[in-house]
């Protein structure tokens, strides 16, 4: 069976366990709760590496949304209830070690090393300033470091525009040009990212940054994808036009 079919037939054996409970038939009941624990356990494995799921049943897409949620069904509360008034505790582990070992090497290990990863960190640098930036700022560069190592390159590219938005505003905000998020977190959040940036460059740099901005805005607005040269490449040009910036305004 299926996603969907299996789905399906979790939502029925919620429904077994609630009746065989009520009805007292606790052997019926028994089979079925083993049952529903194990369905449920392996549908989540199912599901661990699906970044979208088509599904036409509406039920079926409203049990698989509620696994997802990690939502108790009323088997679940049944097996909570067990375990408050007698501590045995009947739910199945969802990862066991022999599971986490198969996983690892099926949905990481598959496709990436630690080898991989150390060696695409190495192809790119720091941010390097002669100033303090912004908590924001520091962490947006990790984050875009990590996505090209794991291959999200896309992910890796579209930050950049964000890392550019934040190193923009931090600027702004340390000069004065603008209020501080904290103090007009309304007015911080519309205030449009090209009058930020008149505000903060001019001329030549100013001109830079909105080709830049325009050149990022393509896969932020899911019209293109990238691959690992061009993420590479817009990394390093982000990280120089924001160098730059800073030395505009600390010269």
């Amino acid at each position: 069976m299926g996603l969907p079919d299996d789905a399906l037939r979790l939502a029925e054996l919620d429904l077994q366990v609630v009746q065989t409970l009520v009805d007292g038939h606790i052997e019926d009941f028994s089979n079925a709760l083993a049952e529903y624990l194990t369905l449920k356990a392996n549908l989540k494995q199912q599901m661990l590496d699906e970044s979208t799921i088509s599904v036409e049943d509406p039920e079926s897409r409203e049990v698989l949304r509620k696994i997802g949620r990690n939502d108790s069904f009323r088997s679940d509360e049944i097996v909570k209830r067990i375990k408050d008034g007698t501590g045995e505790d009947l739910a199945v582990e969802e990862v066991d070690e022999a599971d986490l070992e198969r996983l690892g090497s099926d949905l990481f290990y598959s496709w990436h090393s630690h080898e991989e990863y150390v060696s695409a960190l190495r192809e790119l640098r720091p941010l390097i300033l002669g100033c303090e930036t912004s908590e924001s700022v520091i962490r947006l560069v990790e984050q875009i470091k990590r996505c090209y190592a794991f291959q999200q390159y896309d992910a890796a590219f579209g930050l950049c525009r964000t890392l550019l938005e934040a190193s923009i505003r931090d600027i702004g905000v340390r000069r004065g040009l603008f209020p501080d998020r904290e103090e007009s977190a309304v007015l911080y959040d519309y205030i449009k990212s090209s009058v930020l940036r008149d505000r903060v460059s001019s001329g030549h740099l100013n001109e830079t940054l909105r080709k830049l901005f325009d050149r990022l805005s393509k896969v932020l607005h899911a019209r293109r994808t990238v691959g690992q040269v061009e993420a590479r490449r817009a990394f390093g040009d982000t990280l120089l036009a924001i160098e730059k910036l800073y030395e505009s305004h600390n010269p």
